[in-house]
C-alpha cells in the first residue's frame, strides 16, 4: 500500500520493510511519525496572519522574479524568435529541421531592423553631411512670377497676410531656385537656414509664422518689417 499510495514516496520506510530480515523496530517508528504528520491540520486558524506572513517573505529580494515577470531583454527576445517563428512557417518550412542556432537569427534580424534604418539616411551617411546646409548663392534665372510685386499688390490692397506669404516665396525662390517654394519638402525656417546671415531674415520669418501657424492677423508695421528684411534678396532679384 505504501507504494502503491499517491504521493512523496517514503523510501526510508519502504528499505526498512524490503530488508532481510525486515527492520520493522525503525519501520514501526517512521510509520507512526507519518501517521502523525498526516493527522496534523493542512488549513491555518488565523488566514489573515497566514497570508501577510506569506506577502512578506513573498517581498524578499529573492524573490522578485516571481513578480517582475521576464525582463525587457527576453521579452524582445521572445517576441523576435515568434516573429522568425511565424515567417518560417508562412514559408512553409517550419518542419525542415535545419538545426540553426537562435543567434544567428536574432543577429539575421537585428541586420534587417539596422537595414531598415540606415536605408533612409544612407545618402546623408554618405555625404557625411557636408551639404545638409547649403549656402546661398543668388540664382542667375529669373523667375516666372514676381512673388515681390504680388506682395506689394496685395498690400495695397491691404491684405497684408498674402503680401507677407508672397515675400516669404519671394525670398525662398532666390535662395533656392524656382520650385522651392511650392516643391521643397523643407519649411520656410530651413530654407531660411541656408543663407549666410539667416537672423536678417528674422523679422519676415516671424511675421510668416505668426500669421501662418499662430493665426495671427498682420498690420502695416509688421508687414513693413517684412518687407525690410526681404529687401536684399528683392534688389537682387530686380
Amino acid at each position: 500500500m505504501l507504494a502503491t499510495a499517491p504521493g512523496p514516496s517514503q523510501p526510508e520506510i519502504l528499505f526498512d520493510l524490503g530488508a532481510q530480515p525486515p527492520n520493522l523496530t525503525d519501520a514501526d517508528q517512521r510509520l507512526q511519525a507519518l501517521y502523525t504528520a498526516l493527522q496534523a491540520r493542512v488549513d491555518t486558524p488565523d488566514p489573515e496572519r497566514a497570508s501577510q506572513q506569506l506577502n512578506s517573505v513573498l517581498s524578499m529580494p529573492r524573490y522578485v522574479g516571481l513578480a517582475s515577470g521576464p525582463s525587457l531583454l527576453d521579452r524582445i527576445v521572445r517576441g523576435v524568435i515568434m516573429a522568425i517563428g511565424n515567417f518560417l512557417r508562412w514559408l512553409g518550412v517550419n518542419n525542415l529541421h535545419l538545426n540553426i542556432p537562435i543567434w544567428f537569427w536574432l543577429g539575421f534580424a537585428a541586420l534587417v531592423i539596422l537595414g531598415i534604418i540606415i536605408w533612409p539616411i544612407r545618402s546623408a551617411l554618405g555625404r557625411g553631411g557636408r551639404d545638409a546646409v547649403p549656402r546661398w548663392t543668388p540664382s542667375t534665372v529669373r523667375p516666372s512670377f514676381d512673388f515681390f510685386a504680388e506682395a506689394d499688390r496685395l498690400a495695397a490692397a491691404g491684405d497684408f497676410f498674402g503680401a507677407i506669404q508672397a515675400l516669404a516665396g519671394g525670398v525662398t525662390v532666390r535662395i533656392s531656385g524656382e520650385r522651392a517654394w511650392d516643391r521643397s519638402p523643407f519649411t520656410v525656417r530651413e530654407l531660411f537656414q541656408r543663407t549666410q546671415q539667416p537672423e536678417l531674415l528674422r523679422p519676415l520669418l516671424r511675421s510668416f509664422e505668426e500669421a501662418s501657424y499662430g493665426h495671427r492677423a498682420p498690420d502695416r508695421p509688421m508687414y513693413a518689417q517684412a518687407l525690410e528684411a526681404a529687401q536684399r534678396y528683392r534688389q537682387t532679384a530686380a
